[in-house]
């Protein structure tokens, strides 16, 4: 089964999120240290809650937690139910988590075979492994990385690299030393989903290359 992620909502921006994880297994989450996502918060119990993948989808139930959890709004007890990519746990009054389930989306059956780098045509979004970069690429990352997507795995010179990342009407003067820097932030950007070298290969003198497998 596709990763799912849990993300901790900020609480200063409910849009926004502070920390997230990819979860593929059964996931206990707690304020004990065996607990597979560790939640040091005195009002969280060290066994809280328990997301478990089946064929069907994710469910969740609580683990007789002291402070109770609440799905939507809604109690949760201890026999597992499903959850919804988007929905909200909260935990003991005190955070909240949201899920997020790529199999959930329109393009769930492409993101399953995906491997690499992929942009949805739709929405821009960016995906590698099957997993969604979130929180979005900048703009200028988008448009840097989109064009380095669209060269099929050949180089992009360091020009035509500029012009795309920034549009017509300011590509003109911009330094290399711009590019570097925009280069350095989507690399890093990147950066937790790759198992060797970086995707976005820098090839001296030369320019810019997106390793990618399709």
């Amino acid at each position: 089964m596709t990763a799912a992620v849990l993300e901790l909502v900020d609480p200063d921006d409910p849009q926004g999120t502070s920390r997230r994880w990819d979860i593929d297994d059964v996931c206990i989450i707690g304020r004990g240290g065996e607990a597979a996502i560790v939640l040091d918060v005195p009002a969280v119990s060290r066994h809280h809650l328990q997301l478990v993948p089946r064929p069907q989808g994710w469910f969740v139930s609580d683990l007789d937690s002291r402070n109770g959890t609440f799905l939507d709004g809604e109690p949760l007890g201890a026999d597992p139910v499903p959850i919804h990519d988007g929905a909200l746990l909260a935990l003991a009054g005190s955070l909240t988590l949201r899920f997020r389930d790529p199999l959930a989306t329109p393009i769930a059956p492409a993101i399953g075979r995906l491997i690499g780098v992929w942009i949805d045509p739709e929405t821009a979004a960016v995906w590698v492994d099957a997993r969604r970069v979130e929180p979005p690429l900048s703009g200028r990352q988008l448009r840097l990385l989109q064009c380095l997507y669209s060269a099929e795995g050949e180089i992009v010179t360091r020009l035509a690299a500029i012009e795309a990342a920034w549009d017509d009407a300011h590509a003109e003067g911009v330094s290399d030393d711009a590019l570097s820097a925009l280069l350095k932030r989507l690399r890093k950007r990147l950066a937790d989903f790759e198992n060797g070298d970086p995707w976005v290969e820098i090839i001296r003198h030369r320019g810019v290359r997106l390793r990618n497998v399709d």
